[in-house]
């Protein structure tokens, strides 16, 4: 009887033995095939075949620096083709990329100027203002002309480049503009232009 037993439990203990062999045989046949099958698809194994890999890395931030007030005056005694004196404005890049900076919208309101309208040019009429941007080209000079400048446009969607920079750049720029013969003065008007930053 104790023979018999003993026989059995060997019988169950083979039995067991077995099955936990295949099972492990099966799992690892499984994992070697799931390997086989994703190192073919990438990069095949005996192959001289090439994986073009691309990455890239966007910015996390953009950001530039300018002021958010400017005061400037305007009148038609000021020597030159540019009536405007202003402040320099300095714009700094604190980005680690090369930034674009533009103008899509200018709210202009002449409410207080009475009769006056807006030229998106420097060509302008008796009864009107027009006024831009213009990089420095002579440090600490005001501009005197009115060439190069970045005209802007009143009260609708425009797509206006003002100026590039580089990484860790700044750039400095003036407010220039001209008006007409019959626009009032010792009156105010604003303009305030919407800026964008875009990558470059």
């Amino acid at each position: 009887m104790k023979r018999k037993l003993f026989v059995v439990i060997l019988l169950v203990m083979l039995a067991t033995a077995l099955l936990l062999t295949s099972a492990y045989a099966a799992e690892a046949e499984g994992i070697a095939a799931f390997a086989a099958s994703y190192q073919s698809a990438d990069i095949p194994i005996g192959s001289s075949n090439q994986v073009l890999m691309v990455g890239e890395i966007e910015p996390a931030i953009m950001s530039v620096t300018m002021p958010t007030y400017v005061p400037f005056h305007m009148g038609r005694s000021i020597q030159g083709e540019n009536k405007v004196i202003s402040p320099r404005i300095t714009v700094s890049n604190r980005s680690s990329v090369p930034v674009s900076l533009d103008v899509v919208y200018t709210a202009v309101d002449l409410s207080k100027l009475d009769g006056a309208t807006w030229s998106n040019g420097p060509d302008v009429g008796p009864n009107q203002i027009a006024i831009g941007f213009q990089p420095e080209t002579l440090s600490d000079q005001m501009p005197v002309s009115l060439g190069g400048t970045n005209w802007l446009w009143a009260n609708s969607s425009q797509d206006i480049h003002i100026t590039s920079l580089g990484a860790y750049d700044s750039t400095v720029m003036y407010v220039v503009g001209t008006l007409g013969s019959a626009v009032p003065e010792n009156q105010t008007f604003s303009v305030t232009p919407t800026f964008v930053v875009r990558q470059a």
